[in-house]
């Protein structure tokens, strides 16, 4: 059981990072954007080829992001695939342990639920 606690706790600890620096990456980009917009309302009145220039630069940016997203859902799904395996052979490997674990889980969750509904 040891072991699974391992896991997870390095699984949780790289999707908290994984997300957190997400987080950043989307605040960095909003300032970004932020300055952008003003700096684009004083040049748009002096060039409307500038506005073309930045709506170009903003349409490659967001391209950009699109990408990084889609790559980041593919790196998440392999590794719940992967996740789901090792769970599967886990629960191949010792299925009383895996059946006693369901169980008490259930239980707690049908105690949750009646107390809810007193």
């Amino acid at each position: 059981m040891a072991y699974w606690g391992g896991k997870r706790k390095d699984a949780m600890g790289t999707l908290t990072h994984e997300f957190d620096r997400f987080q950043d990456e989307f605040e960095d980009l909003r300032t970004k954007l932020v300055r952008l917009a003003g700096d684009t309302m004083k040049e748009f009145n002096d060039s409307p080829e500038k506005l073309a220039e930045l709506k170009h630069a903003i349409d490659l940016r967001l391209s950009s992001i699109e990408g990084e997203m889609t790559d980041l859902g593919k790196q998440l799904r392999v590794q719940g695939s992967k996740a789901a395996g090792k769970v599967e052979k886990k629960v191949h490997e010792q299925p009383f342990a895996a059946l006693a674990i369901a169980a008490g889980v259930g239980f707690i969750a049908a105690k949750l639920i009646s107390r809810r509904r007193s």
